[in-house]
C-alpha cells in the first residue's frame, strides 16, 4: 500500500489560478513557438500548470510558482518534439509553399523565415530566445527557469544571436 501524499496547501489553488489567469496566454505562446502546434501548445501548458500543483512542496517559493511552471513548459516541449521527431522519422512531410502577393503575406513569410532560423538553433539556445524575447524574462529568471547559470544564458544568447543574424542575414542579400 502506497503512503499518502502530501496535498498542496489551501493558499495553492490560489495562487496557481492567479498564475494561470495572469501568465496562461504567454505560455501557451511560448510552448507554441516552440512546439509550432497550438492545440498540443495549449496540452503542455495545462500538464504544466497540473503537474505543478501536484509538485507544491518541491516549489522553492510557493508564493511566485511561475519558474517551475516555465520551467515544466519548456521540458514538456521537449518531450513533444522528442515523439514528433519519431513519428516523422517514418513519414517525411514536405511543407507546402504558399507564394504570397500582398504585403501582409510577405511579412508572414518573413516571421515564418524568423521562426524557422529559431527552431533550427541548438535546444538550449532556442530555449533562451523563446524565454527572452518572447516572454521577456531577463537572464536570471531564464537561468532559474533552465537551472542553468547567468553566464551560461548569456553565451546561449549570444550564439543564438550570431547564428541568426548570419542566416537571416544571408538570407536577406540574396532577395
Amino acid at each position: 500500500m502506497e503512503p499518502p501524499r502530501p496535498q498542496a496547501p489551501a493558499d495553492a489553488d490560489h495562487v496557481l489560478a492567479a498564475a494561470y489567469r495572469d501568465h496562461a496566454v504567454r505560455l501557451v505562446g511560448l510552448a507554441r513557438y516552440l512546439l509550432d502546434d497550438t492545440t498540443q501548445a495549449e496540452e503542455v501548458v495545462q500538464e504544466a500548470f497540473a503537474r505543478t500543483y501536484a509538485g507544491w512542496s518541491r516549489l522553492r517559493d510557493p508564493q511566485h510558482p511561475l519558474p517551475y511552471v516555465q520551467r515544466a513548459v519548456v521540458n514538456l516541449s521537449r518531450g513533444g518534439l522528442r515523439r514528433r521527431r519519431v513519428a516523422r522519422a517514418a513519414v517525411l512531410e514536405v511543407p507546402p509553399d504558399v507564394p504570397s502577393a500582398e504585403h501582409a503575406a510577405a511579412e508572414s513569410a518573413r516571421r515564418d523565415e524568423i521562426a524557422a532560423a529559431v527552431r533550427a538553433l541548438p535546444r538550449r539556445q532556442r530555449e533562451c530566445i523563446a524565454l527572452r524575447y518572447y516572454l521577456d524574462c531577463s537572464v536570471s529568471d531564464i537561468a532559474t527557469a533552465l537551472r542553468i547559470s547567468g553566464g551560461s544564458v548569456k553565451q546561449h544568447l549570444h550564439r543564438a544571436h550570431a547564428t541568426l543574424a548570419g542566416r537571416l542575414g544571408e538570407q536577406e542579400d540574396d532577395d
